[in-house]
């Protein structure tokens, strides 16, 4: 976004060595005037009221496990007129307590909404929602795409004696592909806008 559009871009990042890591990069690529990547909480966000024009999230909310505190922060962080759009995981049917257990277990996932859910949610913390798009099907084919250059580099990485991953990870991860393709999960985007 800085890059391309000239924006001015504020990443919050929970983790402090990825937001050592972020500020590298950043530095490193000459985005170091217009990026800055700050440590916080999205539950809590260390910014102004009223003080940002557009708040971007991709998938990061199925990590957190309270959804609207968090959309009631980027409300809060809007300037009347600013937008809102994510990307996210969504549940179209419930998940097994095997398959909840495996997915928190390998990728932290937190609870999941459907569409509708989500959108209400949006409403709910005073957004006027602008659109809900249903990424499953797309989703599927990128996902099993990346699972095959996934299972790739795995084996790759243990015929040359080195660490393959997370166990954890990959075995959700694997899990989480059939479970896109069943449309059981699957993607989500959403906008929406603050009232002026």
């Amino acid at each position: 976004m800085a890059h391309r559009y000239g924006a001015y871009v504020t990443g919050i990042e929970l983790t402090p060595a990825r937001t050592k890591g972020a500020e590298e990069l950043t530095r490193l690529v000459g985005l170091q005037n217009s990026v800055r990547v700050i440590e916080g909480n999205v539950l809590k966000v260390p910014i102004p009221d009223a003080s940002v024009d557009v708040v971007i999230s991709q998938e990061a909310l199925l990590h957190v496990p309270d959804k609207e505190r968090a959309l009631a922060e980027a409300f809060r962080i809007l300037k009347p007129g600013g937008r809102i759009a994510f990307t996210d995981w969504v549940a179209h049917r419930p998940l097994s307590g095997v398959d909840k257990e495996l997915m928190w277990q390998g990728m932290a996932v937190a609870d999941l909404y459907s569409l509708q859910t989500y959108a209400e949610l949006i409403r709910r913390v005073g957004f006027t929602v602008y659109s809900v798009e249903d990424l499953t099907v797309d989703w599927g084919v990128i996902l099993k795409q990346r699972l095959a250059m996934y299972r790739k580099l795995r084996e790759e990485a243990q015929k040359a004696g080195t660490p393959a991953g997370h166990d954890a990870f990959y075995e959700s991860y694997v899990r989480f592909v059939d479970l896109v393709n069943d449309a059981v999960l699957g993607g989500g985007r959403f906008a929406g806008e603050k009232p002026r």
